[in-house]
């Protein structure tokens, strides 16, 4: 048994409708003559209409149509080398050493053949879905392109939900992975499209909502795409009748409004942590109790996730080393589901893993610190001197669309802020994991590249200390050097 992992009767058994494999060859074809701008949306199209279960099975290796996609995407960028210019940063580094330790310890842990070739299929997604993005993104008009193309894609989905919600028929279960009649909780239809979970759904378009709302900025007849989109995005999040989605539109809204206070987030930070620990000393239950009181749906079961949480937490020595196949002592029997991102990432992988799992968090965030910075101000530039004409300043950079691009990059901090709360609510699989990885390699082809590496290529490119110089505009018109 592969314990909390989740397994489905679609594993192992090849379930291709012609009507997917007609769409999955068109959007293999449109992958490879797309201009590279345009690569990554037949895999938003692929994850907004066939179902995860369409997947061709061959010698016990799964690939659903989006792993059969990726990599088409992979063959797309060896023969175009598309990778020319692309830098490794460190934020790659722990991606790598999170999801290889997490495939390490999970095979020591169950120790079974199935458990690694599952292991070694998120293996797969992660790096893969992971790495074509950094590649094939490289600057904001890419982003840009992409938050576009999601937002016009929201519209027939939100379509979709509304008949669904309607008729209480799944239009997407002609392709089969999906059940044709709607689920249904506490008197709620809980709509789901061709999502793996209703709450997978909602998951999904709350996380792209922040990227959406940025188009604003853009101006144009992209206010008009951002005002829809949102809409749309909305009426999923709705539909699918989840506390999680909501939470995370809610903790959107809050992170988009201390834009303001964004040069005063130490603060804001030490604030929330000094306000937990007040909280955490002044309840007679333990500060993650407040999980239990939290729903914005009825029949939400928030109860169940904070006493996960509380058992995580109260049997640390049975899980902090590799993690742990058996919950045989945590609470009541029946309840296997580990419905928290965090909690599994220990329970499946140990101490070891998690902390990779927060660091790689941390440098996302950091990675969105530096971005929006640059966005808002003129970056440094590494000039050479004409040395004919030493008086002579050096011509100034060309002024970005600062608005635009500073709007963006706080929206990725906003969506990875979306992703973690949702965390505490879901564990992604699925099509979910796509916009997971899609906004860390946003992130990671964003983050500058430190300055001081560019000292360095400069003088390995030539160029004496003293011809070098650095050059950052702190008000328009007023530029300050320094060596």
């Amino acid at each position: 048994m592969l314990g909390d992992l989740p397994i489905t009767e679609y594993q192992n058994h090849t379930t291709a409708h012609p009507i997917g494999v007609i769409v999955l060859l068109l959007l293999s074809a449109a992958t490879l003559v797309a201009p590279r701008r345009w690569a990554l949306v037949p895999m938003l199209v692929m994850a907004c209409v066939v179902a995860s279960a369409q997947r061709f099975v061959i010698a016990s290796l799964d690939f659903n149509f989006l792993r059969v996609l990726l990599l088409v995407v992979a063959f797309r960028i060896v023969i175009r080398k598309e990778t020319i210019g692309w830098r490794w940063k460190p934020i790659d580094t722990v991606l790598v050493l999170w999801i290889i330790c997490a495939t390490v310890t999970a095979g020591v842990l169950y120790g079974t053949v199935q458990t690694v070739i599952y292991r070694l299929g998120i293996l797969y997604d992660a790096v893969g879905l992971y790495f074509v993005c950094r590649i094939l993104v490289r600057d904001w008009t890419d982003i840009r392109v992409f938050v576009q193309s999601a937002a016009l894609i929201s519209v027939p989905v939100a379509i979709a939900f509304i008949v669904e919600r309607a008729t209480a028929r799944n239009i997407f279960s002609v392709f089969g992975g999906v059940p044709e009649i709607t689920m249904m909780r506490d008197g709620r239809l809980r709509c789901q499209g061709p999502f793996s979970h209703p709450i997978l759904a909602g998951c999904f378009w709350a996380a792209l909502m922040p990227l959406i709302a940025a188009l604003w900025w853009h101006r144009g007849w992209n206010r008009a795409l951002a005002i829809t989109g949102l809409a749309s995005s909305m009426v999923v999040v709705v539909t699918c009748a989840s506390s999680t989605p909501v939470g995370g539109v809610l903790a959107g809204v809050v992170a988009a409004c201390l834009f303001p206070l964004r040069r005063r987030m130490a603060w804001v930070r030490w604030f929330a942590v000094l306000t937990i620990i007040s909280l955490h000393l002044v309840m007679k239950a333990p500060v993650w109790h407040l999980i239990s009181r939290v729903s914005f749906a009825q029949g939400s079961t928030g109860w169940y996730r904070y006493k996960l949480i509380d058992d995580f937490i109260r049997h640390f020595d049975e899980w902090w080393l590799i993690g742990t196949s058996s919950r045989a002592s945590w609470f009541g029997e029946g309840y296997w589901q580990i419905t928290n991102q965090y909690v599994a990432e220990g329970v499946n992988g140990g101490l070891l893993t998690l902390t990779l799992f927060f660091i790689l968090i941390a440098f996302a965030f950091y990675g969105v610190g530096r971005t929006w910075r640059r966005a808002a101000r003129r970056r440094y530039r590494l000039l050479p001197l004409d040395r004919s004409a030493p008086h002579q300043p050096p011509p100034r950079p060309a002024r970005p669309k600062s608005s635009a691009h500073l709007a963006m990059a706080w929206a990725l901090g906003v969506s990875l802020f979306v992703h973690c709360v949702m965390f505490t609510g879901v564990t992604y699989f699925g099509q979910s994991i796509l916009v997971w990885y899609l906004t860390l390699a946003f992130i990671g082809s964003l983050t500058p590249i430190h300055r001081r590496r560019n000292v360095l290529l400069a003088r390995l490119k030539g160029h004496r200390p003293s011809s070098v110089v650095r050059f950052a505009t702190r008000r328009p018109g007023v530029p300050v050097a320094g060596a």
